[in-house]
């Protein structure tokens, strides 16, 4: 049961995520020869703040 957890800022769109979980999933898979099914993320996004790369804080 490998598990993925990312911790990033608030505000990408649904299709960046599913690019990031379909790179992710497929490279863990193959680095550890376990199949993708068995493979999860998760995504904890962090509120804007003023820690935020500017380009970020600019979507609001």
């Amino acid at each position: 049961m490998p598990h993925i957890s990312i911790k990033m800022y608030e505000g990408r769109t649904d299709a960046q995520k599913n690019e990031i979980v379909e790179v992710f999933t497929k490279e863990l898979s193959r680095i550890i020869d376990r199949e993708p099914e068995f493979i999860t993320i998760e995504f904890n996004e962090i509120p804007i703040d003023d820690q935020a790369p500017a380009n970020l804080k600019n979507k609001r």
